[in-house]
């Protein structure tokens, strides 16, 4: 149950109150609404002015001293008793103090537009707020703090009056539903047709001004009442013209007396603006030397010169007091000192009588009495039910009702209800949102200047487009079509019609204009409009896409496996169509019938395997240096278990070399003697031939190393979804070899006065390089001319050939080699070494050998000699490998390979000591094919290995670098062949 409802202090609306608990809940009441416009001051708000006709401080300002006990509200209300009038006051953003506290809640926005929204959000509810008064008031006073008619209330006038025809039938049914409701007044919607009244607060002339006996000497009426009269004309003849007003008071909004005062001039306020400022005004009126006419307190019996006060300037010049005058007491008027002085502290402390009392002893009789006289005949009219404001002969009789207390609070709280709350919001939304429209201006030309603008900004995203494009270029011409409407659009309406303008243009942009934004692996994107790959499932049923592949229009000319045949290859968006598609589709009709070599994949045993999901490990610098050293040690041993200094004595190297070994050991470095004591006649001599021959360190591997190397388990259900390298998770293998090892043909097939003879090579630049092992022989049976000959002469002849040990010879096998480079334009060429391009004699004599490409890394790209004017770089696509056929005289010899690619720095572009995020690289690893142990080639064969177009990790996408310092970082490491003696 509701507590006890006093009357002893403001409250505002909805008000809680217990009909059986609340005093005098049957007298009829009157009520009185207040609105408008008010200045700014801290200690006093528009109905101030109806304090000392209340007798209690209860209007007060923001900052008043009981404003703090006071409900905070729309609408601030207050019932006097022993009047029985009820006094709403309305406080919206029209009030200077209201405005600035919402002013300064937006400083911190910093879009401007907030401040428009601010204001269509405070006009409906002022609105609303204000319609409310004109359902439940009797009298509205419109008060004004300047002295002219604002002409801006015809239009919220007329607003208002089209927001209650519309409203009116819904308010009537609420009405009928609330009981002690009259039938007229539910039928009406209202108490009455509201009479309005006007204060203006400051008029063109002064007080002083207005009782100056000057114009009182030729005139009828007195300035200040000529001018009250003339702007009720004014006002009227407006208000008639506007049609604001009518003949019949029902069927207006409000209506105006005709024969009554409405006007009334608030020249002299003797309201306390500021409480600091006045009391420092009498200390200081208390303290000046003022003459005793002045200080008399005036009385009507006395003369004119000792009733009117000095002014300021001539009391400062006369009597030149030490301290200056006493403040006013307002912003606009100015009380004499005079009635300072005797009537101060009357005007603080003596209350003000109700209407049917008498006049205050201590305030003027012209500024509070004639305000309640001006209110008073009014309201003897609202008790005596005797208001009609109809003109004409044929004016018909007013509604009007006199409600009681407990009803009209049981009315307020409903309709208070009906304008405010969610309940009724399908019934009112509409209504104001017309009332919005027709109310502010400025949305209005702001929405029909942006509704202009907006077609030309659309013309300008439109025009010269073409047929497919990305999300950058529709952004491109998003920015330049807001810049044009930017240019001439204006007002509150600007963010909401660039909305429209962004919707616009991505839809125009979305309807089959939108261009697929998938990137190959090159770095170029795909040129076709957005579509769906073979083999995807569409979205939705509302998904059109048409199902392509990718394509760039880049194209660029490879080779095949073998290298027999050239093609235009596609731009490739994934590393199985740059490494495998290309490939396997041209050697359909070039490589298929050629020996391959079978490299290891992944062979499911599932119907449905599964990439691997690899964990991504966080490693710093030195963590991946320390990988990367450990790895390429690990895959050393695999390749070259005993591999010898390369880097050893020449003379060390040399004697190996002229004794036959295949291996460098360690007691290989003593000196031996032969058994005829010339061992250090055969060392020299072993040492010219290496010097004259280039002959490099043996790379033969023991039989049985390869053999004895552990085979690791392979998955059969989960697969590598990349490229494998040297820190892949052991036991994965890829769904398909990047790699591939193919046979051209026999050994003859190579001329090594003609080279290969296969399309795209530069002239010249097509010649394999000899790669001279020395082999021991079997031991040969001598001659029957031998055996007759002396043996000083076979002696001789041993010397002279650089024969080895007695019961030993040495043999010569010749294995070709050759690394291939080749451009995106198809050119193709060897190389001899890093940078370096084979070049021929005039009798197509290759001078160089295969030592560099044997223990030098070569670099994965180099520049092709083609004409180009940026030039071109050529990437490693091929390593040949010409083997030796086995002759039956000579130890049979097998060549192994076993490529390790490095496409990119191997240590992470980070200071040192930092730890790297699992999404980022921790550098570069090594790509090899995935073998457990070097791969033996076949004799007798010109065999191909073809690298990797695109190398691929977990991580990213080892493209050429940009950055040309770094182009060498990019290599085939060394050791990649070696050999083994069967």
């Amino acid at each position: 149950m509701a507590a006890p409802f006093t009357f002893d202090r403001a409250f505002c609306l909805p008000v809680d109150f217990n009909p059986s608990a609340t005093p005098k809940i049957d007298e009829s009441i009157c009520v009185i609404s207040i609105y408008g416009k008010s200045r700014y001051n801290p200690f006093v708000s528009k109905a101030t002015l109806l304090n000392p006709i209340i007798d209690k401080e209860v209007f007060q300002g923001p900052e008043g001293l009981f404003q703090n006990q006071v409900k905070q509200g729309n609408v601030e209300c207050y019932f006097d008793e022993s009047s029985r009038i009820m006094y709403l006051h309305l406080k919206s953003y029209y009030d200077l103090n209201i405005l600035s506290q919402k002013c300064h809640d937006l400083g911190a926005s910093q879009h401007p537009n907030d401040f428009y929204s601010l204001c269509q959000e405070e006009d409906v509810k002022h609105a609303k707020t204000l319609l409310l008064l004109f359902t439940l008031s009797h009298i509205m006073i419109l008060f004004h703090p300047g002295g002219t008619f604002d002409l801006s209330y015809l239009r919220l006038f007329h607003s208002l009056d089209a927001v209650r025809g519309k409203l009116q039938t819904s308010m009537c049914e609420i009405l009928s539903s609330i009981s002690g409701v009259s039938s007229k007044w539910s039928s009406f919607g209202r108490v009455c047709t509201p009479r309005v009244l006007f204060v203006f607060e400051t008029p063109s002339l002064e007080g002083d001004e207005a009782e100056s006996s000057s114009f009182k000497s030729s005139k009828k009426y007195p300035p200040m009442k000529r001018l009250q009269m003339g702007i009720e004309d004014m006002i009227y003849r407006i208000l008639r013209k506007t049609r604001a007003i009518t003949n019949i008071s029902n069927n207006s909004l409000f209506s105006i007396p005709v024969n009554h005062q409405f006007v009334y001039l608030h020249s002299k306020r003797q309201e306390i603006s500021d409480p600091a400022e006045f009391m420092t005004s009498l200390i200081r009126h208390q303290c000046s030397p003022l003459s005793e006419a002045v200080v008399t307190d005036p009385t009507p019996g006395t003369s004119g010169s000792q009733q009117k006060s000095k002014s300021y300037s001539l009391s400062r010049r006369k009597m030149n007091p030490p301290v200056p005058e006493p403040l006013s007491l307002s912003a606009t008027s100015t009380l004499s000192t005079a009635k300072l002085g005797a009537a101060s502290q009357q005007a603080l402390s003596t209350p003000s009588k109700s209407f049917s009392g008498g006049r205050q002893p201590g305030l003027s009789k012209s500024n509070d009495q004639s305000l309640k006289e001006f209110l008073r005949q009014h309201v003897d009219m609202v008790f005596s039910k005797s208001i009609n404001d109809n003109v004409g002969r044929h004016g018909v009789e007013p509604i009007f009702e006199l409600p009681q207390l407990g009803t009209w609070l049981q009315v307020a709280n409903k309709m208070y209800d009906f304008f405010f709350s969610e309940t009724y919001s399908n019934v009112t939304a509409q209504p104001f949102s017309l009332f919005r429209n027709s109310l502010d201006i400025s949305t209005r030309f702001s929405e029909n200047r942006c509704n202009k603008v907006l077609p030309l900004a659309e013309t300008a995203y439109q025009q010269d487009l073409p047929q497919y494009y990305i999300t950058s270029y529709h952004e491109s011409r998003l920015n330049k079509a807001k810049h044009v409407f930017s240019q001439y659009a204006r007002g509150p309406g600007y963010d909401k019609y660039m909305r429209e303008l962004e919707l616009s243009c991505t839809k125009f942009w979305k309807s089959g204009r939108q261009q697929c934004e998938a990137l190959s692996l090159t770095g170029n994107l795909c040129t076709n409009k957005v579509h769906r790959l073979p083999g995807e499932e569409p979205d939705g049923p509302d998904d059109l896409r048409e199902e392509m592949k990718h394509c760039s229009m880049v194209k660029t000319k490879a080779a095949c496996n073998c290298g027999r045949m050239q093609s235009d290859k596609e731009d490739p968006f994934d590393f199985k169509s740059a490494n495998y598609d290309f490939y396997q589709d041209l050697g359909l009709i070039c490589c298929s019938k050629l020996e391959h070599i079978p490299l290891p994949v992944f062979t499911p045993s599932t119907p449905e395997p599964k990439a691997a999901s690899v964990p991504s490990v966080s490693l710093t610098p030195q963590d991946g240096q320390e990988a990367e050293s450990a790895g390429q040690q690990k895959a050393s041993s695999m390749k070259e278990p005993d591999k010898p200094d390369v880097f050893g004595t020449l003379s060390e190297l040399s004697l190996a070399l002229s004794l036959g070994q295949s291996t460098l050991q360690a007691d290989d470095l003593e000196p031996k003697l032969s058994p005829s004591g010339s061992n250090k006649g055969s060392q020299r001599e072993a040492i010219d031939v290496a010097n004259e021959k280039q002959l490099e360190p043996s790379l033969e591997l023991k039989q049985g190393e390869v053999k004895n190397k552990p085979i690791r388990q392979v998955s059969t259900s989960e697969y590598l979804a990349y490229m494998i390298h040297s820190r892949s998770p052991p036991g994965l293998l890829p769904k398909f070899s990047s790699f591939s090892v193919c046979r051209l043909g026999p050994n003859s097939l190579y001329s090594h006065m003609m080279g290969l003879e296969l399309p795209g090579f530069l002239p010249g630049s097509n010649f394999l390089l000899p790669w001279d092992i020395l082999v021991k022989s079997e031991q040969a049976w001598p001659s029957v001319a031998e055996t007759f000959t002396s043996g000083k002469k076979r002696q001789q002849r041993k010397i002279s050939k650089g024969g080895p040990e007695p019961g030993d010879t040495a043999t010569t096998v010749r294995v070709y080699l050759g690394m291939e480079y080749e451009c995106p334009r198809g050119h193709r060429f060897f190389c001899s070494g890093p940078d370096k391009i084979i070049k021929v004699s005039s009798n197509s004599i290759v001078k160089d050998n295969a030592s560099r490409l044997v223990h030098m890394d070569m670099p994965l790209y180099t520049s092709c000699h083609c004409k180009q004017p940026k030039g071109c770089l050529a990437q490693m696509m091929r390593v040949y490998v010409c083997t030796p056929r086995d002759i039956s005289s000579v130890p049979s010899l097998r060549v192994l390979v076993n490529p390790l690619v490095q496409p990119a720095p191997p240590n992470p572009s980070h200071p040192a000591g930092t730890a790297v995020s699992s999404s980022s690289s921790p550098g570069c690893p090594q790509f090899h094919p995935g073998l457990d142990a070097p791969l033996e080639l076949p004799a007798d064969g010109i065999w191909v290995i073809r690298l990797p177009s695109i190398y691929q990790d977990e991580h990213q996408v080892y493209l050429m670098p940009s950055d040309h310092q770094t182009l060498h970082s990019c290599v085939l490491l060394s050791g990649m062949f070696s050999y083994r003696m069967v």
